[in-house]
Formats: structure tokens, C-alpha cells, sequence
């Protein structure tokens, strides 16, 4: 994995292939557990990826608000 956003998206996906197997053979209270915790870090790694994406728009938001501002050089 060469990013964070990289390694959330290939935990997501793991999460939801875990989540997959354990709803075909659900039939404990543990496996009904642990279905609700899978699906919380799925969800904490959706918000993570959610962050981060706001991070980056906010970053490009702000760099171009600042080459719009900034005087423009004489020649």
C-alpha cells in the first residue's frame, strides 16, 4: 500500500469480505457479535477515508483561494 487512503480501501474491503462469510453462517451470539464489530471499523474506516478526502479538497480549495489572492507579478 503506497497511501493511507490506499490501505483504508483494501481494509474495507477485507472488512466486508469477513462480513460476508460471517452473515451466511451466522448462528451465535459471537458471530452476531462479531458481524457488529466488523461493521464498526467499516465504518470507521469509511469515516477515515471521508477525512481524508475533506483534507484534500480543503487543501486544493485553499491553494487555489491563495494563487487567485495573490498579486500578480510585474514583469
Amino acid at each position: 500500500m503506497s497511501n493511507p487512503e490506499q490501505h483504508n480501501y483494501a481494509e474495507i474491503e477485507r472488512l466486508e469480505e469477513l462480513l460476508s462469510k460471517l452473515r451466511a453462517e451466522a448462528g451465535t451470539a459471537r458471530e452476531t457479535e462479531a458481524i457488529r464489530e466488523i461493521g464498526l471499523e467499516i465504518a470507521l474506516a469509511v469515516r477515515e477515508v471521508g477525512a481524508m478526502l475533506v483534507n484534500v479538497g480543503w487543501e486544493q480549495s485553499y491553494a487555489q483561494t491563495n494563487q487567485s489572492n495573490a498579486p500578480a507579478e510585474r514583469s
